[in-house]
């Protein structure tokens, strides 16, 4: 298991969300990190609708009421917590999740 230091988690208030770049899979990525509670979630910064980034207006990756990630090219809804399209042109499919392990106040990927 391989782990890489992302970002510290006292920097990331409760219900927001950032943009970095992270290597995954051996190749840099456009990844976000969102925070829910005690709980952080990591995605691929990539639309699977056409293959954009989430956040067009740089870390703007929430609807109105931040309860949804929201796409800012299309609209498309997903879900904070599993990454799920419930609405939008690519309703059904999901963001691509990566692992992700909290330690002494530190984000890392896990790979």
């Amino acid at each position: 298991m391989e782990k890489t230091e992302i970002y510290k988690l006292d920097d990331l208030l409760n219900t927001d969300a950032r943009g970095l770049v992270a290597l995954v899979g051996g190749k840099q990525r456009n990844i976000f990190v969102v925070r829910k509670g005690d709980q952080v979630f990591a995605y691929l910064n990539w639309c699977p609708h056409n293959q954009v980034l989430i956040d067009q207006i740089p870390n703007k990756f929430f609807n109105a009421d931040k309860s949804y990630i929201q796409c800012s090219k299309h609209g498309a809804l997903f879900g904070i917590d599993n990454g799920l399209c419930i609405e939008g042109p690519c309703e059904g499919e999901r963001l691509k999740s990566l692992d992700t392990v909290i330690e002494n106040g530190i984000i890392y990927l896990v790979e």
